[in-house]
């Protein structure tokens, strides 16, 4: 059987972007004539591999014993060039286990039966992959599929960085094996049981084939990707996929946490229906090269695959100079509160990038002044009333703050550049450094000494600010992006801001006027339905009322809105509490998320 070529493309092409290669290889097509075993690739037409015994020539091992395959210079040159376009290559191979006539009647069911896949030098046997063939044939995904299992095995690297690339490869089998296709791809090293052919990827120096274990060895993994973050190469990335299924996700008040341990470090992932894919950066961990273990709720897990950094901007990576950074790790908000800042790539700042939501980047940086030189004339320029419209200069600007946190859309981001460069308006270093940055990652579109608005939003946080304060900050801004990139949210946020108690509507506009240090134009439609939003969505359901409650006892609020202040603590805020609940069903529905937490990982 063989890989149709034209559908291994497409899904090879589409699946890239995603990072997820193995689902690559679960369409193929009808049996050939030819019986010889083909070398599927995204980059050359499948050739034919080179059979060494008559195991091989038939793709079949009709009782017990070896297969070996042999590569032909072309299929070298093909693994190479994978090499080259990914930075990591690997063989999978299909194989299928049966039990011949013969071993119907002598079959054992708990008897172990060797398994191996490997590949070959001359004779001898560089790297094995040792499994139970009797766990294979257990297999039962689908009727159809059943003792079906896609193996890939890391091709790895030499003291130089190129690829090492074996004569061949083998596969033996205590029962009957057939092996029904290869294929050369991007290393992916872990497992994935989400489609009906599972798949299982090893690193360069091979492993335990365990087709029912809850855990994955990345200890060779620092063979197959870069062990640290330079300018030019990021470590890998983990992906998590979390079962769907009514009994093993989260439903409003009742959540349910998968629990994993990698070198004593523990990380909780919250299973939601809308939120059950996960990026992990590897950088994350102290030590990644380990072994990662589902410590709790291994039913819901679905796939865990270590797989190269994705870069789904396309920035190019030869761009950046100097210690600046382009390019933002994809990972969950939750991780980048508590990231080990001796990780940060840039001293002042690290990037990162809403693993669920593209285009939706993460500043973090060290300090408020670090900060203020990216975004306080921005600030100005966008929100503090008085001073909207306008490009201040540093004189002006003094020795005034911006905000401790930060978040702005698309067109104010345009806005801002396409006036400095209209006024011939000179900005500091690293406010033209964010203007490259936000154009390498979509967020602006280079037009001419111009902008254009693309698509996204841009958080900022200071690592100055203290850890709770820094929670609630993350989930206030977290929650502006999502308006601003989903118009379904902005119209649910409307109709619940038209709808809602007017008296606590108002007493918040009061508390925005009572607030000079805010600065927000209450006049502006846009950003009051925005900042109520998130006002509300900031802290939890629970707390919601109370929070606004405390604010109406600040004895600048209450004298500059006595009547509505009053109203607010005898009614305990319930109208603010109303208006949360309202937001908080439809979020959790739409992303899996609740009000005061945009996080679904948490770091013990």
């Amino acid at each position: 059987m063989k890989f149709n070529k034209k559908i291994l493309i497409i899904i090879l092409s589409i699946i890239l972007l995603a990072g997820a290669i193995v689902a690559s290889i679960v369409l193929f097509s009808g049996t050939k004539a030819d019986t010889s075993l083909f070398l599927e690739s995204t980059i050359e037409e499948s050739t034919k591999l080179v059979p060494l015994d008559a195991n091989a020539k038939k793709n079949l091992i009709a009782e017990e014993g070896t297969a070996t395959f042999k590569f032909t210079d072309q299929q070298r040159i093909t693994v190479s060039k994978t090499y080259q376009e990914n930075g990591t290559a690997a063989l999978i191979i299909r194989v299928k286990v049966t039990l011949s006539e013969k071993q119907l009647s002598t079959y054992v069911e708990n008897q172990k039966y060797a398994f191996e896949y490997g590949f070959i030098s001359g004779e001898q046997k560089t790297t094995v992959i040792k499994g139970n063939a009797s766990e294979i044939l257990n297999l039962a995904n689908g009727e159809e599929n059943s003792g079906i299992v896609d193996i890939s095995l890391a091709f790895g690297k030499t003291a130089t960085n190129n690829i090492s690339i074996p004569d061949g490869f083998f596969v033996t089998s205590g029962l009957k094996c057939q092996i029904l296709n290869a294929c050369i791809a991007p290393v992916n090293i872990g497992f994935d049981k989400s489609f009906e052919i599972p798949f299982f990827g090893f690193a360069s120096n091979g492993g335990i084939l365990a087709v029912n274990e809850d855990s994955v060895d990345f200890t060779g993994a620092s063979l197959v990707f870069p062990s640290e973050n330079t300018r030019e190469n990021y470590m890998p990335e983990i992906l998590v996929k979390l079962s769907d299924k009514d009994e093993h996700v989260s439903v409003l008040g009742s959540s349910v946490y998968v629990k994993l341990s990698l070198n004593g470090e523990i990380l909780e992932i919250k299973n939601t229906k809308p939120g059950n894919e996960i990026i992990i950066p590897s950088s994350a961990f102290t030590q990644p090269f380990n072994k990662l273990t589902v410590v709790e709720n291994a039913v819901c897990v679905r796939s865990i695959l270590m797989r190269s950094f994705t870069n789904v901007h396309n920035c190019k990576i030869s761009d950046q100079k100097g210690n600046d950074i382009f390019v933002p790790i994809r990972t969950d908000p939750g991780l980048i509160l508590k990231w080990n800042v001796g990780n940060w790539r840039n001293v002042d700042y690290e990037l990162f990038e809403w693993d669920r939501f593209p285009g939706i980047i993460y500043f973090d940086t060290r300090n408020y002044t670090v900060q203020d030189n990216f975004f306080r004339r921005l600030a100005f320029f966008a929100e503090k009333q008085g001073y909207k419209g306008r490009l201040l200069t540093n004189e002006e600007l003094g020795t005034m703050h911006g905000f401790n946190a930060l978040d702005y859309r698309p067109e104010t981001l345009a806005d801002f550049f396409n006036k400095a460069a209209d006024e011939d308006f000179v900005l500091n270093p690293e406010e033209e450094l964010l203007k490259t940055i936000l154009i390498k990652n979509g967020l602006l579109i280079a037009d001419g000494n111009r902008v254009k608005p693309g698509n996204g939003g841009l958080v900022s946080i200071s690592r100055e600010s203290y850890d709770a304060l820094r929670i609630q900050l993350l989930a206030h801004e977290a929650w502006h992006t999502l308006f601003f990139a989903d118009e379904e949210f902005r119209n649910y946020v409307a109709a619940v801001y038209y709808t809602m108690d007017p008296q606590s509507l108002e007493f918040l506009i009061d508390y925005f006027r009572s607030q000079p240090s805010l600065g927000y134009d209450v006049n502006d439609d846009y950003l009051m339905k925005n900042e109520f939003m998130a006002y509300i969505m900031q802290q939890s359901v629970a707390n919601c009322g109370q929070y606004f409650v405390n604010h109406a006892w600040w004895n600048s609020v209450m004298a500059f809105t006595p009547d509505l202040a009053r109203y607010v603590i005898n009614t305990k805020g319930v109208g603010f509490e109303e208006a949360a609940k309202a937001l908080n069903e439809f979020v959790f529905d739409k992303y899996g998320l609740v009000a005061g937490n945009t996080a679904l990982v948490y770091r013990s």
